[in-house]
C-alpha cells in the first residue's frame, strides 16, 4: 500500500518580473516535479527543473522561472526544508547555501548583541572604576601624599641625591612660590618644595603632596625663567589635579583601594607605596599631559607669567627628541609639535597677551 506524502503549503505571492506592484497573493506547494501556486481564479504549475532559488533584499525567499519570467516569492522559510524541494539537486543546493547565509547572519547578529553587551557593561565598569578612583583620590588627605612621597623617597635613596650648591635651586623655589602663590583657593592645600637633582636629562618632575624635583640637566637647557616657569607650573598641575595618587589607585583596582580607604592610615599608605615605582617612572598618559599643560598654562596666567614660556620649553625638546639624553618621559609624552600647537591655540584664544612680568628682572631682586 503506497502512503502519499502531504503537500505543505506555504503563504507567498506571485509576479512576473517587472510587475511587482501587480502582485498576486496565493498559496505554493511542491510536488515530485512542480512549483504549484494556488490563487483566487486558479492554480499554475512551474516545473522544478526550470526554477532557480535565491533570496532577495527583502530577506524573502524568491523563485525565478526564466522562460515565463515569472516570481513566486514566500517569507516563509520552512520551503528550505521542504522534502520535494530538496529531491532536486540544483534547488537542494541553492537551499544549503541560504541556509549557510542564514546562519552566518544569524551568528553575525549574535556577536553583534555579544559586542554590544559587553561595551555596555564595559563602559559601566570603566564609570565605577573612574567614580571609585576619583572618591579614593579625593578624599586621601593631602598629609598622607606627603607621607606617600617620604616612602618613595626613601625606597630610592639613589634617585634622590640632592644637589644642594646649585644657586640656581633659589630661582626654582622662588619660582613655584609665586606660581603656588596664585593658585585657585581649592588648590592651595599643598605646601610645594622644589629641589635639584644632579642630572644631565632636561627632565623634572613631581610627587604627591607637592614635592618637585628639577634635574640640573634642565637647568642647562632652558633660556630664560618663563621656560622654567612653564615646566614647574606643569608639574604643579600634576600634584593639584592628583595625577600620580589616581594612576597608583587605578593600578591597585577601586575596590581594593575603596576597601583600604576604610582601613587604618598604615595600610593605605603602605599598599599605594607597593607601587612607587610608576611614580618614579613618571609614565603618565597623554590626556593627562595634556591637561597638565592646560591647566599649567593658566596656572602661570594667574601667576601675572607669559605662558609662552611654557611653548619655549616644548621648542627646545624639538631640537633634542632624537638625541641620547632625551628622557624617556618625553617619549611617552604627547608628540612635541601636538603640545606645541594645542598651547599655541590657548594663547590665539587667550584674551590677554600683554602686561606680563618681567621673570628676568624680577627674580633679580634681593
Amino acid at each position: 500500500m503506497l502512503v502519499s506524502t502531504p503537500l505543505i503549503d506555504y503563504e507567498g505571492l506571485a509576479f512576473r518580473e517587472g510587475e511587482e506592484e501587480q502582485a498576486i497573493p496565493g498559496r505554493l506547494a511542491f510536488t515530485l516535479v512542480h512549483l504549484r501556486f494556488e490563487y483566487a481564479d486558479g492554480v499554475w504549475e512551474f516545473p522544478l527543473a526550470r526554477l532557480t532559488l535565491d533570496e532577495n533584499a527583502n530577506d524573502n525567499l524568491v523563485f525565478y522561472d526564466d522562460e515565463t519570467s515569472w516570481w513566486i516569492e514566500t517569507a516563509d522559510r520552512r520551503v528550505l526544508q521542504d522534502v520535494f524541494l530538496c529531491r532536486q539537486a540544483h534547488l537542494r543546493a541553492q537551499a544549503r547555501n541560504l541556509r549557510v547565509q542564514q546562519e552566518s547572519r544569524r551568528s553575525l547578529k549574535y556577536a553583534l548583541y555579544f559586542l554590544f553587551a559587553f561595551a555596555a557593561i564595559f563602559s559601566v565598569a570603566w564609570l565605577m572604576v573612574r567614580g571609585a578612583e576619583n572618591f579614593v583620590a579625593n578624599h586621601i588627605p593631602p598629609a598622607w601624599e606627603e607621607k606617600l612621597t617620604d616612602n618613595v623617597i626613601a625606597e630610592y635613596p639613589k634617585i634622590f641625591i640632592l644637589e644642594t650648591n646649585d644657586p640656581r635651586a633659589t630661582i626654582v623655589t622662588q619660582l613655584v612660590a609665586r606660581i603656588a602663590a596664585t593658585l585657585p583657593a581649592s588648590e592651595r592645600q599643598y605646601q610645594f618644595r622644589a629641589a635639584l637633582i644632579d642630572r644631565r636629562e632636561p627632565n623634572a618632575f613631581a610627587l604627591p603632596g607637592g614635592r618637585i624635583f628639577v634635574f640640573t640637566g634642565l637647568l642647562n637647557r632652558v633660556q630664560t625663567p618663563e621656560e622654567l616657569a612653564g615646566v614647574l607650573a606643569h608639574e604643579m598641575a600634576h600634584v593639584t589635579h592628583r595625577h600620580g595618587l589616581r594612576k597608583l589607585i587605578a593600578a591597585g583596582g577601586p575596590y581594593y583601594a575603596l576597601r583600604l580607604f576604610i582601613s587604618d592610615q598604615q595600610e593605605v599608605l603602605s599598599t599605594l607605596s607597593a607601587g612607587s615605582q610608576m611614580l618614579v617612572g613618571q609614565y603618565y598618559s597623554r590626556d593627562v599631559e595634556r591637561q597638565a599643560d592646560t591647566v599649567g598654562w593658566h596656572y602661570l596666567v594667574a601667576a601675572n607669567i607669559d605662558p609662552r614660556g611654557m611653548v619655549g620649553f616644548f621648542e627646545l625638546l624639538t631640537e633634542s627628541e632624537n638625541a641620547d639624553y632625551m628622557p624617556s618621559m618625553f617619549r611617552s609624552h604627547p608628540a612635541t609639535s601636538e603640545r606645541i600647537a594645542s598651547l599655541n591655540k590657548l594663547w590665539a584664544d587667550s584674551d590677554r597677551k600683554t602686561g606680563f612680568v618681567d621673570l628676568s628682572a624680577e627674580l633679580k631682586k634681593p
